[in-house]
């Protein structure tokens, strides 16, 4: 793929939001936060994201597995062919599993990466990274 990805990080948890936009943007990466699900819903149409990496606990009622189907199943999102990455410090539950097969393109666990295993990530989608 041609160009550096537009990243949309929507992380609640300040310090881990703070760790991955440093990381991502001394990387070169063009990239916007939201911590919930409603900014989420509200940036993806005018901001158009080519990965997201999208934690699954947030604030407001909603959780990451809403926006994941919601993202998915309602064209005016425009995220079909968006990259959805699920981050969390949680396990894989049966529902989690089933969502993330069906509807996610990756799922990390925090506590078991190192911040800059996203560019891992990234590439993995076929992307070029930065030139420094």
């Amino acid at each position: 793929m041609a160009g550096l990805p537009k990243i949309l990080l929507v992380e609640d948890t300040v310090q881990i939001a703070d760790i991955y936009m440093q990381v991502l943007t001394n990387g070169g990466f063009t990239v916007k936060l939201v911590n919930n699900v409603d900014e989420l819903l509200k940036i993806v149409p005018e901001y158009n994201p080519d990965i997201i990496f999208l934690d699954i606990m947030l604030p407001g009622g909603k959780t990451g597995l809403d926006a994941l189907k919601i993202l998915r199943n309602d064209p005016q999102y425009g995220a079909a062919n968006t990259r959805i990455v699920l981050v969390t410090n949680l396990g894989q539950n049966d529902e989690t599993q089933k969502l993330w097969e069906k509807y996610a393109d990756g799922y990390v666990i925090k506590a078991e990466i190192d911040p800059h295993e996203l560019f891992d990530i990234i590439e993995s989608f076929g992307y070029e990274m930065p030139k420094e």
